[in-house]
């Protein structure tokens, strides 16, 4: 009898122990799918010349699965409209890009991630230019075929969480599309992007965190010779605001 006295308080201790060094883990790093949902606010630069810039607004979505020392896979899908201006006259823009990647997450310290991917990416720009004086207003329209080669790390604790992220985005097909121009389409020379973004996340209840990310993206798009079109820069900075949901 005194020695179940004993036991039983040994127990318990020993469970407490082992279920709050599980929790506090989980606390540190990702532990499967997850879903994330947001809004974006950015201020674009649109070189042709003349250069367009403005400010636009959106929403994206990601599904995501992380674990560590286990592969990673997440498609993640961005919309972009709003209103551009030049000296010469203003266009209305838009941009839906989507990308798949996938990869391995490493566990480099107990609350340290770093998580290496490829994948693919497709962007699509509308760019509709108003007339303006002797300019005519034309419809161009730009469908962008990518590769993705990232590295994201998290370094979390408690309830916080900090990263990074960085892509490079080396284009493999560009097309330009005139609206107007029936069944042309004008292959453009390729170049290379980037992608930068620095993550801030809050978990405010069990499963559910609020993220705040800055972010820089850099899409060069090519010179096309048989328009006599030079090559155009979309450099854009912005942020988003993600709620996170694991599953």
């Amino acid at each position: 009898m005194n020695n179940l006295k004993w036991f039983l308080p040994v127990f318990l201790f020993l469970t407490s122990a082992v279920f709050a060094e599980t929790s506090q883990n989980n606390t540190y790093k990702p532990q499967g799918w997850s879903l994330d949902i947001g809004g974006t606010y950015t201020w674009m630069s649109f070189s042709t010349p003349p250069t367009y810039s403005g400010n636009t607004g959106g929403f994206l979505g990601k599904l995501s699965y992380q674990s560590p020392k286990a592969f990673f896979g997440q498609a993640r899908s961005y919309y972009n409209l709003g209103p551009l201006s030049s000296s010469s006259n203003k266009t209305r823009f838009n941009e839906w890009y989507t990308e798949l990647v996938g990869g391995y997450c490493f566990s480099a310290l107990k609350n340290w991630t770093i998580t290496p991917y490829i994948g693919i990416g497709l962007d699509f720009l509308s760019d509709h230019h108003k007339g303006h004086s002797t300019i005519s207003p034309i419809h161009l329209k730009y469908d962008i075929y990518y590769a993705v080669a990232g590295l994201e790390t998290h370094y979390a604790w408690q309830n916080w969480m900090l990263g990074l992220q960085v892509d490079a985005l080396p284009t493999f097909n560009q097309y330009l599309i005139i609206k107007g121009l029936s069944g042309a389409a004008w292959t453009l020379k390729n170049r290379t992007g980037a992608d930068v973004q620095l993550p801030v996340a809050y978990r405010y209840v069990k499963n559910y965190w609020l993220e705040f990310v800055p972010y820089y993206r850099f899409l060069p798009i090519g010179a096309s010779h048989a328009l006599g079109l030079d090559k155009r820069n979309l450099n854009q900075w912005g942020a988003f605001v993600i709620f996170r949901f694991y599953l």
